[in-house]
């Protein structure tokens, strides 16, 4: 099957419990000086998920490690999403653009006080937190960018192969049954957990499915 990069990413973070809005778009905060308000830019996925996330008090599904790590603190993450190499766009990288503001601004996450702290924690680390809330940019590709790593090595790199189909894989393998009806999801998500069904590991998963931009 094929899947567009940004669906994938958000049912991933759907299975591990985060509240999702994709394609949270930054709006401009007034025009330009020919008068047209054209979009800043966009998280592709914004999530929040809060630390008390338990799916199926019988027999527990355990999320992704670097959620579980997480216990104690809501957690918000912003999502750059790439078919390629992991990486980050100008508008997260380019303090004067003010992008990161605006997305805070918008998700009301903390008071406008604290906005220009955070933002240029995100802008140079990647991560901010406080004693109650983590804030994380989190980047999905097809490979590990080395310089990201470097210049940023608190932002996560999601590989496709090798850390998030092999998680779908297990949560629709190991919980089959009690994921069966699903009517309510979206097509993507009923041909993850089909394709899931037709194959007899992660390995085989993983090759049928092709990860693309857009369909």
């Amino acid at each position: 099957m094929r899947i567009p990069s940004e669906r994938l990413a958000f049912w991933f973070l759907r299975l591990n419990g985060f509240l999702t809005i994709p394609n949270f778009i930054v709006h401009p905060e007034g025009p330009r000086d020919d008068g047209a308000y054209p979009q800043q830019t966009d998280v592709d996925v914004l999530g929040v998920r809060f630390p008390f996330r338990a799916e199926n008090r019988r027999r527990p599904m355990p999320d992704h490690p670097l959620f579980m790590a997480e216990r104690r603190r809501p957690m918000v993450v912003l999502s750059e999403v790439k078919t390629g190499q992991c990486g980050l766009n100008g508008p997260w990288t380019d303090p004067e653009r003010q992008n990161m503001q605006k997305v805070l601004c918008a998700g009301g996450f903390r008071p406008a006080g604290q906005v220009e702290e955070i933002a240029r924690a995100l802008y140079g680390h990647g991560v901010w937190q406080d004693e109650s809330l983590v804030i994380h940019i989190v980047c999905f590709g097809n490979r590990h960018n080395s310089g990201l790593a470097r210049s940023h090595p608190s932002v996560p790199q999601l590989i496709w192969h090798q850390e998030v189909l092999p998680f779908v894989y297990r949560r629709f393998d190991e919980y089959k049954l009690e994921k069966q009806m699903h009517h309510q999801w979206d097509e993507d998500a009923r041909q993850l957990f089909e394709a899931a069904g037709q194959v007899a590991n992660a390995d085989d998963f993983v090759a049928s499915v092709e990860v693309v931009d857009k369909l």
